[in-house]
This record gives C-alpha cells, structure tokens and sequence, in this order.
C-alpha cells in the first residue's frame, strides 16, 4: 500500500539557528475560534521545528528572519534520544524540501511591502510555469 508523508505550512518565523550544515527554525502557525457560550475569541498557536538541510535550500534559508512570514513543504520525521537522567526523549520535525518567502518582518532595515495579490495567489504565480499551455485564462 501506497503512503504519504507531506506537510505545507504557512506561518510566522520564531528563532533562526544557523548551523554548519542545517538551518532550524521555529514556525508558529496560528488558528482560532469563538467560545460558543460567549463571545470571547480564542487563539490557538502550535510551534513547529522546521530543519533545512538541502544544500541548495541552506543559502536562502540563512536570510530568513524572525518575523517573516514564510510557506514550506516538507516531511515529519522523529528523532528520539536518551536524557543525561536516562530519560526517553523524542520531537517531531519538519525536513524542509521547498519554501518560499511570503513577506518580510517588519524591522527598521527592512521596509516592508504587503502583498497585493493574497498569499494563495502568490503560492500560485510562483509554482504555475509561464510556458505552460492552459486551456483557460
């Protein structure tokens, strides 16, 4: 039988870690709702460990910074340890194998430009081949 191992996340970048070989980075996705017996609205937030450790992805992903707002594809893998207190530890991670930057932080040596077209559009544009022969416009 036949599986699949696919993640696609859209979200705010936490803490860079710059490494040798590989780019962690933290990912806060956000989702939220109403309390259905009142009108308080409720945010959600997960954190995610993403891992950049393709070569050709590391140099772009080292001029990713806290606050940008990124897309990534990739695969969860598991990696699991022994403690120095003989505990068992495991965390699940993202392994990175395509992002694009959707929008820079704002930050005084950056100047930040908000999207005219949405981000599904973008993620689009990007990934549609201009050469392409489509049947509609």
């Amino acid at each position: 039988m036949a599986s699949i191992n696919k993640v696609i996340l859209l979200g705010s970048v936490g803490t860079v870690e710059v490494k040798e070989k590989v780019v962690q980075i933290s990912l806060a996705t956000s989702s939220g709702y109403k309390k259905k017996d009142s009108d308080e609205w409720v945010n959600k937030t997960e954190w995610h460990r993403l891992i950049f450790a393709i070569p050709t992805l590391l140099d772009k992903a080292k001029n990713i910074k806290k606050g940008d707002s990124i897309y990534v594809e990739g695969s969860i893998n598991t990696n699991s340890w022994t403690s120095k207190e003989g505990e068992k530890k495991e965390i699940k991670e993202i392994a990175v194998v395509t992002f694009m930057t959707m929008a820079k932080a704002k930050t005084p040596e950056r100047e930040y430009n908000q999207p005219k077209t949405t981000i599904t559009e973008q993620v689009i544009k990007n990934n549609v081949n201009e050469d392409d022969d489509l049947p509609f416009n």
